[in-house]
């Protein structure tokens, strides 16, 4: 990677909070909102089961479309706590970066993303 976005990364990462696949389960036993920011194509070859898969690329401008968020209020949407994921944890961390500028308050990175979920021998299911 060019120094420059290693650099990049490395701001992001101090601004947000990552959390453990372990984290991640029990959030997902708790009813967090978890979502997978991979690609559609990378969405095909499984997700985390409980996880909404939703692309980096749209999260933003599709989020308060989203069934579980469209009827809260602004202040009750930003106080849930936001569980996201990707391949290994760089668009993650941006997502995350992203959702608490614009107001989320509760809102966690899965650090090594699904290749973390997936080598610890946890299972994902087909959308």
């Amino acid at each position: 990677m060019k120094p420059c976005i290693v650099n990049y990364m490395q701001t992001v990462k101090s601004q947000i909070t990552e959390v453990t696949i372990d984290d991640l389960q029990a959030a997902l036993a708790e009813g967090a909102l978890v979502f997978d920011v991979r690609e559609p194509q990378e969405h095909s070859q499984g997700v985390v089961p409980g996880a909404l898969a939703i692309p980096r690329g749209v999260l933003e401008f599709n989020l308060f479309n989203l069934p579980m968020l469209k009827d809260l209020s602004e202040e009750a949407a930003f106080d849930k706590p936001v569980y996201i994921y990707c391949a290994s944890g760089g668009r993650s961390a941006c997502a995350a970066n992203s959702l608490q500028q614009i107001g989320f308050n509760r809102v966690f990175s899965v650090a090594g993303g699904i290749k973390a979920w997936t080598d610890s021998g946890k299972q994902l299911i087909k959308p």
